[in-house]
C-alpha cells in the first residue's frame, strides 16, 4: 500500500504542473552546456520515450521545427503540427520536446510509460529542462522554434495556433527552404 501511495504521488505531483522544489534542482552546468551549445548552432541529444538517442545537429538538409511542451503547453502542439505538416510535407523536419524538468527522479519511468502509451510519434524527453531553456522555453504553452539548415533560429510563436501564428510560423520556415 506505501508503494502505491508513493506512486500516486508522484503521479500527482507530475500532473499537477511544475513542482517549485523540483524547478530549482535543475542542473546549472546542464544549463549552460545547452545555451553554448544553441549560440554555437551545434545541436542537441535527447531521449525519447523509447529510450533511443536522438541527435539534432546542424547543418541540416531541412528546416528544423522543435515544438517544446508541458503538461499545459502539450494541448496546444496538434493545432500546430498538422497545419505545418499539410502546408510543407517533408521539406521540414518537426521534432516534439517534452519539458520534464519538475517531475521527480523516481517518478521518470512511469511518466515515461504515460507518453509512451498516448503518443504514437517520437516525443523527445528533456528531463533536465537544458534544451528546453537553451531555446527560450515560456512553461504552460506549446513553443515553435523554427531553425533554420545552417542551425541559426529563424523566429519562435509561443500559445495556442491561431491563424496569424501560423502565418508567422511559414514565413520563418519558407524563409529557410
Amino acid at each position: 500500500m506505501k508503494k502505491f501511495l508513493m506512486l500516486v504521488m508522484m503521479i500527482s505531483i507530475f500532473c499537477g504542473g511544475v513542482d517549485a522544489l523540483a524547478a530549482t534542482k535543475r542542473s546549472g552546468s546542464a544549463n549552460a552546456a545547452a545555451k553554448s551549445a544553441a549560440r554555437r548552432n551545434s545541436g542537441f541529444t535527447l531521449k525519447n520515450q523509447n529510450d533511443a538517442s536522438v541527435a539534432v545537429s546542424f547543418p541540416r538538409d531541412k528546416v528544423t521545427v522543435l515544438i517544446f511542451g508541458d503538461r499545459e503547453g502539450a494541448e496546444q502542439i496538434e493545432g500546430w503540427v498538422r497545419p505545418m505538416y499539410n502546408q510543407f510535407g517533408d521539406k521540414i523536419e518537426v521534432y516534439g520536446i517534452a519539458e520534464l524538468s519538475a517531475v521527480p527522479r523516481l517518478a521518470r519511468g512511469v511518466v515515461r510509460r504515460i507518453i509512451k502509451s498516448k503518443t504514437k510519434y517520437s516525443v523527445l524527453l528533456d528531463w533536465s529542462g537544458a534544451v528546453s531553456k537553451a531555446y527560450g522555453y515560456q512553461k504552460g504553452k506549446a513553443n515553435v522554434v523554427v531553425i533554420g539548415k545552417n542551425g541559426a533560429v529563424l523566429g519562435k510563436r509561443t500559445g495556442a495556433a491561431n491563424r496569424y501564428g501560423l502565418l508567422g510560423v511559414y514565413k520563418h520556415i519558407n524563409s529557410g527552404l
